[in-house]
C-alpha cells in the first residue's frame, strides 16, 4: 500500500480559527464559502485538489484569509456573538482493484476510488491519502455547520441541519469534552 497526506495547511487552520469570532456575513455556492467576520476580514473556504499518483486525485479543505471581502448577507445570527468552536476532521481516499470491491467487472487493470473517514478504510486500498475532508463550527447558542468536500469534484457540501451534523460527528468518532 502507498500513503499519502494531503492535509490541512498551517494557513488552513489559522483561517479557520478566525471563524471562533463574531459573524457578519455568509455566502454559500457549490464550490466556496466565504464569511465576513465582524472585524471586517472574511475567511473564504474552497477545495483544493492534488494529483496523487497517475489517475488518483484526493481533496481538501483549504481555506485563506481576505481583507474585507463583499459578501452576501445570509442569516449569520446565531455566529454573530463569537465565542465559536471549530473540529477539523481527517478523511481518507483510497483506490482498489475494481472487481474485488463491488463484483463486477471492469475493464484490465481498472480501479475503484472511494472516499470516507479512516475507520471505513478497507484493508485491500492500494493508494491511500488521509485528507483534511470537513469541519464543523458550533456556535455558542447551539447552532452547526457542518461543511465538507462534495461528492462532485471541487465542490463543498454545507449542512445546518441539526440531526445530520449528529449523525456526522456519531460517525467520525467526535465526542465533546462537556
Amino acid at each position: 500500500m502507498h500513503e499519502y497526506r494531503f492535509q490541512a495547511t498551517p494557513e488552513t487552520v489559522d483561517a479557520l480559527r478566525r471563524l471562533r469570532r463574531a459573524w457578519a456575513a455568509l455566502f454559500i455556492s457549490e464550490r466556496a464559502i466565504d464569511i465576513r467576520l465582524v472585524d471586517g476580514t472574511a475567511v473564504r473556504i474552497e477545495v483544493e485538489a492534488a494529483d496523487i499518483e497517475d489517475k488518483f486525485e484526493a481533496f481538501r479543505i483549504n481555506a485563506c484569509v481576505q481583507a474585507g471581502a463583499d459578501v452576501g448577507m445570509e442569516d449569520v445570527v446565531a455566529f454573530a456573538k463569537g465565542g465559536n468552536d471549530i473540529v477539523l476532521f481527517s478523511g481518507v481516499t483510497w483506490s482498489e482493484p475494481g472487481a474485488e470491491v463491488v463484483g463486477i467487472e471492469l475493464q484490465p487493470g481498472a480501479v475503484m476510488h472511494f472516499s470516507g473517514h479512516p475507520g471505513q478504510l478497507s484493508e485491500t486500498a492500494e493508494v491511500v491519502c488521509i485528507t483534511t475532508d470537513a469541519f464543523v463550527v458550533a456556535s455558542s447558542i447551539g447552532a452547526g455547520l457542518l461543511v465538507r468536500t462534495g461528492l462532485k469534484p471541487n465542490t463543498l457540501q454545507v449542512v445546518r441541519d441539526r440531526e445530520t451534523i449528529t449523525a456526522f460527528l456519531f460517525e467520525r468518532g467526535y465526542q465533546s469534552d462537556a
